[in-house]
């Protein structure tokens, strides 16, 4: 083979090989859920003794479940914690609830890893948009109030929220003191970083 029909080769198996990954990604971005499932790990208290989860749904051993088609939006969180385990542990154990109370885990840090910690119909109050909660709880974890979260863990919230957008055709997603003022979570606001969020969410949703 001449060296001129050579570098032809390569140049088109090259551009191959890239398209081939462009492919890839494009269906990464759409069909992968950027998450890791997490449900069998996360312990279950099946006689819960908070007062509220009590008050709110007498009779039920575990959180409700909906109608995934009755979802309205995401509702994000500071989880003050860096570990699902214990914090699902603390739910549980010490709050009284059924499990922990998030649906999804952004990490902080190695890569900022998402997780699915409870499946989506699960009906959890913890936005505290009523006995009958339509939202997707988004736990990020860290002290949120404190100090922002890094841009690694902003752009895989992000990402998350808008594949969850997209998965489930909404489109509100705000903050558990934009539902509930009487909290700092997720600390957005008290810490500034609400905005960077935001402009994050917007390029990608985009």
């Amino acid at each position: 083979m001449s060296s001129e029909w050579r570098n032809v080769a390569d140049m088109t198996s090259r551009s191959l090989r890239e398209l081939a990954q462009i492919w890839d990604e494009l269906l990464t971005d759409d069909a992968s859920p950027p998450y890791t499932d997490r449900r069998h790990e996360m312990p279950v208290n099946f006689d819960p003794f908070h007062p509220d989860f009590v008050k709110c749904f007498p009779g039920n051993e575990v959180w409700p479940t909906r109608d995934l088609g009755t979802l309205t939006g995401l509702t994000i969180h500071h989880t003050m914690s860096h570990s699902p385990i214990a914090t699902a542990n603390y739910c549980t154990k010490t709050k009284g609830y059924p499990t922990t109370q998030y649906h999804y885990w952004v990490s902080a840090g190695d890569g900022c890893p998402c997780y699915l910690l409870v499946d989506p119909s699960a009906a959890m109050w913890h936005d505290h948009t009523g006995t009958h909660p339509t939202t997707l709880s988004i736990g990020m974890a860290g002290s949120l109030h404190v100090s922002p979260p890094p841009d690694e863990q902003i752009e895989a919230a992000a990402r998350l929220c808008v594949w969850l957008m997209n998965q489930f055709g909404v489109v509100d997603v705000a903050g558990h003191k934009d539902r509930y003022r009487g909290t700092v979570c997720p600390g957005w606001d008290s810490a500034g970083w609400r905005t960077a969020f935001f402009d994050v969410l917007e390029r990608r949703f985009d």
